[in-house]
């Protein structure tokens, strides 16, 4: 017989679950918006002031495009990429639900604040609670309202999709019987959050004012912790709403008010005559530090305690990985080997992070650097170094890379730990995958993913984050981490139900292959 502390572990394992597949859920619509963050970096520097003017007015052009489509309309975009996610299958049909469902919910808010005599009038709507999203003026919920409209849509959807009425009614089975459920939800919904709302905006506030009271000692528990959670998956929980929401902060920038450290970024960088400083709000997205000086520092120690004959091997497996690091900011090939070395390696790792950016920003260091290299050249260029003192990046990172250096070094061999290069039987799996990895046959069968998940049967659902592939089983114990590792990764990291495996770049292929194999994509 169950008993209640049974019934409580088996709840708390359930949640973690949850917010597992949400963190992986979470980033897939993010990582398109990287494609709009590429094009602005390029529109902001044709804007520049010696440009010729028909290249200003072109950048101009696709600024106002771009900056609008995808920074101002991140509800809808990660409300689709949410539903899309969590559909088990009929991804196509819970992509057209999703939208019909956000659009039920703009209306019905809106048709809900007229009714009872509560849109305010007012020729600007900027801090007023309200706001405009795709053209009608809503309760301002930023991207929360995508998130959770993403999250229930998916929810209802899975468990309506397969519907079936009687022959006469057929036609208003499956997907569209999912369609209506989600727009009657989407109704409810919208006038609970006319009467919710206003008290969660107030409590957004002040979050946000404990955390900016909190001064530097802030900004390192946010460094760390994001740096720290890596290796369960919800680190994104921990940035995520201060990058694109409210609680990251709120600035009005050439008369449009925006919301989360990287729309008022954005923002900045695109209107630099416009302004006079730099908004705090950039201290959220400074986690790049460890990307760039932790990986040459952490690399170069690794290589350093390497054994003479294995240097040329850790070299020919490690420089490639860091080199990703640097320039693009994926680091999760390298930070893998850190936590399977030793959890000490790690805990030191994401310190270091933590006060990095605690000093960067103590210092006047006001530049978006949540990536690699590549993220800064914008604001260097676009932006006067009064304002971003840039040079205390590159002066307390150059500092950072020796003291990585001489602390993996000390702890390496202090502990005697087993780094590659280190121990007879290393064989270099993952990381290896970053410089060979040129399409999913080239590392490997997913077939042997997929019996070493415990086969078909076993798996529940297969979905990927930006490097990671998270899958949920039904038995953990039929995992056989041999099998998967026939298949070049850079880790597999089991707890409770959920298996992640560390792809690399490759995973949204693979995660795709996974898929069509299982019979889960069926458009």
């Amino acid at each position: 017989m169950a008993t209640s502390q049974d019934a409580a572990v088996k709840q708390k394992r359930s949640a973690l679950g949850v917010m597992k597949l949400f963190s992986g859920a979470i980033i897939q619509p993010i990582v398109f918006l990287s494609v709009v963050g590429i094009v602005l970096a390029v529109c902001v520097i044709l804007r520049l002031s010696f440009m010729p003017a028909v290249i200003q007015t072109i950048g101009t052009f696709f600024f106002n495009v771009f900056l609008p489509a995808g920074i101002s309309n991140l509800p809808v975009i990660i409300m689709i990429g949410l539903s899309v996610a969590f559909a088990h299958k009929k991804k196509t049909d819970a992509a057209v639900v999703s939208i019909l469902t956000f659009l039920v919910y703009l209306y019905a808010n809106n048709a809900f604040l007229k009714m009872t005599g509560r849109l305010i009038q007012a020729d600007t709507l900027a801090g007023t609670g309200q706001g405009m999203v795709l053209g009608l003026q809503v309760n301002d919920t930023g991207v929360f309202a995508g998130i959770i409209i993403g999250c229930l849509t998916g929810w209802i959807f899975n468990r309506t999709c397969d519907t079936q009425f009687p022959e006469a009614l057929r036609i208003y089975g499956g997907s569209r019987f999912s369609a209506f459920c989600c727009m009657m939800m989407a109704i409810a919904f919208g006038i609970v959050v006319s009467y919710v709302w206003p008290f969660v905006n107030k409590g957004i506030s002040a979050l946000s004012t404990l955390i900016e009271d909190s001064g530097l000692f802030g900004v390192f528990v946010y460094g760390f912790l994001n740096r720290f959670l890596i290796p369960t998956g919800l680190h994104h929980l921990v940035y995520m709403p201060f990058m694109y929401s409210a609680i990251g902060g709120t600035a009005t920038i050439a008369g449009q008010t925006y919301e989360g450290a990287v729309p008022i970024y954005t923002a900045e960088l695109g209107n630099a005559s416009a302004i006079t400083s730099i908004d705090p709000s950039v201290k959220y997205g400074l986690f790049g530090f460890s990307k760039i000086w932790g990986s040459i520092g952490s690399v170069l120690a690794f290589i350093h305690c390497a054994r003479p004959e294995r240097k040329d091997d850790v070299k020919a497996m490690m420089l490639p990985a860091m080199g990703v690091a640097l320039l693009a900011g994926i680091t999760e090939p390298l930070e893998f080997l850190y936590l399977f070395a030793s959890p000490l390696l790690w805990l030191v790792h994401s310190l270091l992070d933590g006060l990095g950016q605690m000093l960067e920003f103590a210092l006047g260091f006001r530049l978006m650097a949540a990536g690699g290299i590549l993220d800064i050249i914008p604001g260097l260029i676009a932006l006067p170094a009064e304002m971003t003192k840039w040079y205390v990046f590159f002066i307390v990172g150059v500092i950072f890379i020796a003291v990585w250096y001489f602390s993996f070094v000390f702890l390496i061999q202090k502990l005697d730990l087993h780094v590659p290069g280190r121990e007879e039987n290393y064989v270099a799996t993952g990381t290896g995958a970053v410089k060979n990895a040129k399409g999913v046959a080239s590392m490997g069968d997913v077939q042997d993913i997929i019996d070493g998940l415990g086969g078909k049967g076993n798996i529940k659902a297969v979905i990927n984050c930006m490097t990671r592939l998270r899958v949920d089983v039904y038995d953990i114990s039929k995992v056989d981490k041999d099998k998967i590792n026939r298949f070049k990764n850079s880790g597999i990291v089991m707890k409770k139900d959920n298996v992640q495996i560390i792809i690399g770049l490759k995973v949204d292929d693979v995660c795709e292959a996974i898929n069509q194999k299982l019979g889960a994509i069926t458009e």
